[in-house]
């Protein structure tokens, strides 16, 4: 079966008639359904993009949230907007308050600007993800990654009374199966890069993971940190090679480093690129 990626919204637009802004959207659709997985930071720039790449929001059948932070849940409410029984899978911990705390300057909310329950009075049918789901036979979601720790600590998060650093127990990645195999497409990946292709690895169960589409959170790492990303890549791919299509919080220094290890097999991605598999 063929699989299709559209990326509504991105840091950068690879058209001059969308909008680009800090977030990600991309819509992933089949014969059998349409998912978007995130919903961008802002209602305003999800709907026009929609609009100008002929995509009807009333059109999807589901959505996925990545995890909690706004600029991948920004847009959420607008789409439960579009079509009642809009089914929304998530961890239950995206729905928590959530923080980014850097020295010198005062915390930063970056929560999921919507209240669950004013998502279910609009009709939206909440689905928490708590271990790995199937979808479809082509989509399969990744439920919490294990591993250990990984990434900055400057995310907070809210735990009951206490506020504490942000293990981001709640992000999940999804599983893409087109004709030539299995793509991973994550939002952050602030569980780490390794973590998140480890378990890839298992969940693809000894099929070629032939595609990484999506943010690697690369933007202030070291080198070292750079180049450990880049071997968990090469390792995920096996003997297949593997394309990557870095987005959103990647990094321009780690895109490049990405470039001069894996050459073509890292393509230009953007608001408006769409992927087949």
């Amino acid at each position: 079966m063929s699989v299709a990626l559209t990326i509504l919204v991105d840091n950068h637009s690879a058209d001059a008639a969308l909008k680009a802004e800090h977030g990600l959207s991309l819509l992933l659709s089949s014969p059998t359904r349409r998912v978007l997985y995130d919903a961008g930071a802002t209602a305003e720039t999800l709907l026009h993009n929609a609009a100008q790449l002929g995509v009807p929001l009333e059109s999807v059948d589901a959505v996925i949230l990545s995890h909690g932070h706004y600029d991948h849940t920004g847009g959420l409410e607008a789409v439960v907007r579009c079509r009642r029984g809009m089914h929304v899978y998530a961890h239950p911990d995206a729905f928590a308050r959530r923080w980014a705390e850097k020295p010198g300057e005062t915390l930063r909310d970056i929560s999921c600007p919507h209240h669950l329950r004013k998502l279910c009075e609009l009709g939206a049918v909440i689905h928490a993800v708590k271990a790995p789901e199937k979808l479809d036979g082509w989509l399969v979601l990744s439920g919490p990654i294990g591993g250990p720790p990984a990434g900055p600590a400057h995310f907070v998060v809210r735990r009951g009374d206490q506020m504490c650093r942000d293990g981001f127990e709640d992000e999940l990645f999804a599983m893409v199966r087109g004709r030539s195999g299995w793509a991973v497409v994550s939002g952050c990946c602030h569980r780490g890069v390794r973590n998140t292709l480890k378990a890839a690895r298992f969940l693809a169960k000894g099929e070629p993971i032939v595609a990484f589409v999506g943010g690697l959170h690369l933007g202030s790492a070291t080198d070292e940190e750079i180049d450990e990303a880049a071997a968990a890549l090469e390792a995920a791919s096996g003997d297949t090679p593997l394309d990557l299509y870095p987005l959103h919080c990647t990094g321009q220094k780690a895109v490049e480093a990405f470039r001069k290890r894996f050459g073509e097999r890292v393509h230009p991605a953007a608001g408006g690129t769409k992927i087949e598999w």
